[in-house]
């Protein structure tokens, strides 16, 4: 039976067959894989700190765990126009224009990026983070404004498609690092009764259509669009253009892996409850990846994750115990057929 083996802190597959990045991309085409790719990601607080600091930190994650995929946490914040503390008025929101990649929350994450992308193995997947023009714009004016925002439908659509333009800039930018992907993270599937619910209506008029203008604009990078929150109507974004789709399957009113495995071919990221990971036990940890796996059919066209951001503080013992359970994986499925 292949063996794990610590190296360096790590626990390495001894008889893997593939290097990092042709692991994640069987995966994301469905091809066969010698273990289901893993990754997990955390906040680091960076938007107090610079590029620079933001890529040692994420780099020594990445390291600390060996992670499959290196994706990059993005936690720069939207800052509204000079004056502008939030919106309260339609004038409001036509004083958000293009801006520059010189603006820090771009010229921060792309100095990260380049680091990281510098000092990291080349079969390493390196996964950028981007988050849809709404839900950026309410980051920087408060969730509470959503309402007002919708309810000036002309100065909103403005705003977003200058949002849009720039974070179009911005992925020109990524290109040249490179990168490999991004985790586009958006808020359109949010269902009432969530304080964030989002109607069919409003995620026609003030998500999908930005939404689609960004991924199209990642046309050639492996796109995981990633629903956030709950609950969630997947179906919104069922044909949205990616390869991944990424929800946190574990939380009240989504969709089960297996639920979504019906519904679509695409390459499916989940699997950890992110909420819990910190407080169960390492037996727990290895049922849920067991279990995620027997509802994804098996480990083709599937990546374990944890649903959204595993907290700062959590145990990497932890965190390997999800990671060593899916490269057992598929040593464990051949001793059993065997």
């Amino acid at each position: 039976m292949p063996l794990l083996t610590e190296v360096a802190g790590c626990i390495r597959y001894d008889d893997a067959t593939m290097n990092k990045r042709q692991r994640f991309m069987a995966a994301v085409r469905g091809e066969p894989v010698d273990y289901p790719p893993t990754v997990a990601w955390c906040n680091f607080a960076t938007d107090a700190i610079d590029g620079a600091e933001n890529a040692r930190r994420q780099l020594a994650f990445h390291a600390l765990c060996d992670w499959d995929i290196c994706k990059v946490m993005n936690d720069y914040r939207l800052i509204p126009p000079a004056g502008i503390e939030t919106i309260t008025t339609p004038a409001d929101m036509r004083r958000f224009v293009k801006q520059s990649m010189s603006e820090r929350i771009y010229a921060e994450q792309l100095t990260c990026l380049r680091i990281m992308r510098d000092r990291l193995d080349p079969e390493v997947p390196l996964i950028d983070t981007l988050f849809e023009p709404f839900f950026s714009l309410l980051f920087a004016v408060g969730f509470s404004k959503a309402p007002l925002i919708r309810s000036h439908p002309d100065a909103a659509a403005g705003m977003l498609n200058a949002l849009t333009d720039t974070f179009i800039d911005y992925l020109a930018e990524i290109r040249k690092i490179p990168v490999d992907g991004v985790l586009y993270a958006t808020n359109a599937c949010i269902l009432a009764p969530s304080s964030r619910g989002i109607s069919d209506d409003e995620f026609h008029q003030f998500h999908e259509p930005y939404d689609r203008r960004l991924l199209n604009a990642m046309a050639g990078l492996t796109r995981i669009v990633h629903a956030h929150g709950n609950p969630l109507d997947l179906r919104r974004i069922l044909d949205y253009p990616c390869e991944v789709l990424s929800w946190s399957d574990r939380l009240a009113g989504n969709p089960s892996i297996a639920a979504l495995r019906k519904l679509t071919g695409k390459c499916l990221m989940g699997g950890i409850d992110e909420t819990k990971l910190h407080e169960r036990a390492l037996p727990e940890i290895r049922a849920e990846v067991a279990d995620a796996l027997a509802q994804a059919g098996g480990t083709r066209n599937f990546i374990l994750a944890p649903g959204c951001n595993v907290a700062p503080g959590i145990a990497l013992r932890a965190l390997h115990c999800f990671r060593d359970a899916a490269r057992a994986s598929t040593a464990s499925a051949a001793s059993a057929k065997g």
